[in-house]
């Protein structure tokens, strides 16, 4: 009789950091978008613009299947909530936009319509996982209410898409494989969440 020896390796799971390695980041989202979409606007700085102008129609194909990383800052709480902490384990919950002004916009799924001011609308998405095991759910919270969360995001881009309303709204698709929320003043993560 044969014996089979089964060995189990335990794997641990991807960190944002591991996701984010080899990733190219996006210096100037606005100016790339538009070349995605082929709209320049006149509402971007003469240098984005110029950039725009030279990469209409190449911007698509130099990130395609590219995995990218955009830095999104803070500004976002208003799109943003804390859903809860629970040991080393936390979540946020967040309308995925980035709104680029003069009618650019990046999502993280395919958006539902333009409200009647002309907004884009996406259905808010809890993202789970790892947190700083230091930081209490208080202190989650406090970050999202005082507006110091700063979102990171490693993925690709995807399909561009465009909503009509009193205003014309396009934008594309950021197909993301990693999300890291962080306080903005510590550097501490408040939660990162693996596709």
């Amino acid at each position: 009789m044969h014996h089979l020896a089964i060995s189990l390796f335990l794997v641990a799971a991807p960190t944002f950091d591991d996701v984010k390695k080899g990733s190219v980041p996006v210096e100037r989202l606005a100016s790339t978008v538009a070349a995605m979409v082929g709209i320049c606007p006149d509402g971007l700085f003469a240098d984005e613009l110029a950039e725009c102008q030279q990469n209409v129609g190449k911007a698509a194909k130099g990130y395609a299947g590219k995995s990218v990383t955009i830095y999104l800052g803070t500004g976002l709480e208003q799109l943003l909530s804390f859903g809860g902490k629970q040991g080393d384990q936390a979540k946020m919950v967040w309308a995925p936009i980035i709104d680029l002004g003069n009618g650019l916009a990046v999502t993280l799924e395919k958006p539902q319509k333009l409200s009647a001011a002309g907004n884009v609308v996406v259905a808010k998405k809890p993202f789970s996982g790892a947190s700083d095991p230091n930081l209490e759910a208080s202190d989650l919270e406090r970050a999202v209410k005082t507006g110091q969360v700063g979102v990171e995001v490693v993925g690709t881009f995807g399909k561009v898409w465009e909503l009509k309303g009193k205003e014309v709204v396009r934008g594309v698709i950021f197909e993301w494989k990693a999300i890291r929320f962080v306080h903005t003043r510590t550097g501490k993560t408040l939660v990162e969440s693996i596709r």
